[in-house]
């Protein structure tokens, strides 16, 4: 079953089955269920099925070596082979010579071990020796589709895009290079870099190069619409695609599509997507109704704005220091000055205000409007309570 063009109604947008048009670049649909593969493989058997799933991390471990269970699994971690392997990570992770240290215990090391130092260089944040490792494991043809994914993912972290771009296009192995996981890694360093429209026209190619896209691309993909023009748009042919693909939606997709919808002011479109998710049986958590109370903000919809906080409150979750300046915000906006106060009070009394964002806000809404007294009054409070600068 396929889905139509978008419907519209109340300026939203929902999809309908339909036949697809023949044009649309149809992919299999993708299992639920991740599919572990030799470094080799394509790793094209993986989807996220829930909110809480992150990136799937491929397996290295080969068949000789897979994982065992019971006395098997404890004789093989109590053998000779594998202590010494054990020993040698360490030894490299904390050796302040990486080369020497190289020299000496490579032999010992296979790829997944490598793979195990090279994310610990990255959680660190230790660049050089990051570049380094992979340069080494490059000339010693010890590397792995996991090998690429995770050095490409630390060059977003690193905000090196042009590097992570330079590895992806020096790959030498075509079927690597159209590995799931390898390009979500540089679809999701060209996004978190502000680099939007490189990673789509990538996206493309990767496509006709034989990527099966899963239901991470596009919640990657999606990520970018935030901050570019006609995000909103953007973001309605990604949905679009990932359904005619027979990918579906998420929370965690869910919640990037009410923040696009936010930043777009797309207010009642994000009370309708909103609505749609919880229809389709996901609980909105604080990032889905800040998301949404962001959307009621650009707008100044302060009646929308105080349901949606008190049904959050209904639901368990309590509001968070993003959700109540927001909130004010809107108070601000809608020129409801002694809620405003009220609320700044209560920010105050939850530890929410000892810096001067919130201050600011009232401030500058009633400096807008003339008020320049209270607006005063408000600046000698922020003073007096020695409140930080953002």
């Amino acid at each position: 079953m396929e889905l139509s063009p978008v419907s519209t109604c109340a300026r939203f947008h929902r999809i309908h089955p339909c036949p697809t048009p023949l044009s649309f670049p149809i992919f299999p649909r993708v299992s639920t269920t991740t599919t572990t593969s030799s470094s080799s493989s394509s790793g094209r058997g993986s989807q996220r099925s829930s909110a809480a799933a992150g990136t799937p991390a491929l397996i290295d471990i080969p068949c000789n070596d897979a994982p065992k269970s019971g006395a098997a699994d404890a004789q093989r971690r109590h053998s000779k082979p594998y202590l010494a392997r054990k020993d040698a990570i360490l030894q490299v992770q904390k050796s302040p010579h990486l080369g020497s240290a190289l020299q000496r215990l490579g032999g010992v090391l296979k790829v997944q071990d490598l793979n195990v130092i090279l994310r610990n260089f990255g959680q660190q944040s230790r660049w050089q020796d990051l570049f380094q490792l992979f340069d080494w494991m490059q000339q010693h043809n010890k590397i792995s589709a996991s090998s690429y994914s995770s050095y490409i993912k630390f060059m977003g972290t690193s905000l090196n895009p042009a590097k992570a771009l330079e590895i992806y296009n020096n790959i030498p192995d075509e079927l690597t290079k159209t590995n799931v996981f390898i390009c979500n890694s540089v679809l999701r360093c060209l996004v978190r870099n502000g680099k939007f429209d490189r990673s789509m026209q990538l996206f493309r190619k990767m496509k006709h190069n034989g990527l099966i896209p899963d239901a991470i691309t596009y919640s990657t993909l999606l990520a970018g619409c935030m901050k570019v023009k006609d995000g909103y748009s953007k973001a309605m042919d990604l949905v679009q695609e990932l359904n005619y693909n027979g990918l579906q939606m998420d929370s965690v997709m869910y919640g990037t599509l009410l923040a696009v919808c936010a930043s777009n002011n797309r207010c009642e479109e994000a009370q309708s997507y909103f609505n749609q998710m919880k229809d389709e049986g996901h609980s909105p958590n604080i990032y889905h109704y800040s998301s949404l109370l962001n959307a009621y903000a650009s707008g100044g919809n302060y009646k929308k704005a105080e349901e949606l906080v008190q049904d959050m409150k209904s639901s368990g979750l309590v509001p968070n220091k993003v959700m109540l300046t927001t909130q004010l915000k809107v108070y601000v906006r809608g020129r409801l000055f002694e809620k405003s106060r009220d609320l700044l009070v209560e920010l105050d009394t939850l530890g929410f205000a000892k810096d001067e964002m919130p201050y600011c806000l009232l401030m500058d809404g009633l400096a807008k409007v003339g008020r320049i007294d209270e607006a005063r009054s408000v600046f000698n409070e922020m003073k007096g309570k020695c409140v930080k600068p953002v």
